[in-house]
């Protein structure tokens, strides 16, 4: 079989039905004592299957048509015209629905194709769109991490300078304090130095008065055995010498302690320790303390303690 009969099988078998009708008019002749019903229904059989597709018909026509009568009616040759002409047509019309279902064919491929590079384009797209979003999102914290890290950088560099700027404010402040201090220092141990050489001569100038007040008694004790009345007088007067003199070594005393127990609170330069051992000396002369020129640093220190609780 050919490929246009593969095609097209019901037109091949009309055509080649209206082929085999015979066209012999001598034939036909013979055939003239057929009823001319027969060659009607013959005919019309011949029209209606070659529009419907019916082939084995069309090909059996010379049956009907040997009983047909010349001059009847439409003739044979025209009725096979019609039978051609309706066998193109029939092969037209196949060709066409041929033709259109290729068309659809072709079509319903092209749509199932663009249906898949669609869908294939769909999938491109949203992988494309989400590698850029994605994309996008790391840049963003790229963009954020470097911000921060940038703001990170500023607060360190602020807080640095900040606390630079109090630790050069805090040192000058403690140099300030400091040199200060060493004022206060040197003043104190000065003002105690005074102190402690006033005491001194408070107590000598003391010391001295009570002897000559000793002195001045024992005179009198003496002149008071010679002479009763004026010695009993100038006796008294003596013990008011002596006693008055006795208040005024107390009174030292009692500042020399009292300046030994602020010194004793200083703890500044005016601590005991600190003080050179002409300056406890001069304290403990000042309160009085036994035995003081053959001590050491550190009895003196220890001496004048004790005088002082």
């Amino acid at each position: 079989m050919s490929d246009r009969e593969s095609k097209h099988p019901l037109a091949s078998r009309l055509a080649g039905g209206v082929k085999d009708l015979p066209r012999n008019t001598s034939w036909l002749l013979s055939k003239a004592l057929s009823p001319l019903e027969a060659t009607k229904d013959a005919a019309t059989s011949v029209g209606s299957n070659a529009t419907n597709g019916v082939v084995d018909k069309v090909r059996h026509a010379g049956v009907a048509v040997k009983d047909a009568m010349p001059g009847s009616g439409d003739s044979v040759e025209l009725r096979l015209q019609r039978a051609r002409a309706a066998a193109e047509r029939a092969e037209a019309a196949e060709d066409r629905a041929v033709q259109s279902a290729e068309e659809a064919k072709v079509r319903s491929d092209y749509a199932k194709e663009t249906a898949e590079r669609n869908k294939q384009h769909l999938r491109d797209v949203k992988s494309d769109q989400t590698k850029k979003a994605d994309q996008r999102v790391a840049e963003a914290k790229r963009a954020a991490d470097a911000e921060v890290e940038e703001a990170r950088r500023e607060a360190q560099s602020d807080a640095q300078q900040v606390i630079e700027r109090e630790q050069a404010e805090g040192e000058q402040r403690l140099e300030g304090a400091r040199q200060e201090a060493e004022a206060a220092q040197a003043k104190a141990q000065s003002e105690l130095k005074d102190a402690t050489e006033s005491l001194a001569e408070a107590r000598r100038l003391a010391d001295e008065a009570t002897a000559a007040a000793q002195a001045a008694a024992d005179e009198a004790h003496q002149q008071a055995e010679r002479i009763a009345a004026n010695a009993a007088r100038d006796a008294d007067g003596a013990d008011d010498v002596v006693a008055q003199a006795e208040q005024v070594r107390a009174r030292a005393t009692s500042a020399a302690t009292s300046v030994t127990k602020e010194v004793k609170k200083a703890k500044a330069p005016a601590d005991l320790d600190s003080c050179t051992k002409q300056e406890l000396l001069d304290l403990a002369v000042a309160q009085g303390i036994e035995g003081r020129s053959g001590m050491s640093k550190q009895q003196l220190v220890k001496a004048l303690e004790k005088a002082s609780r």
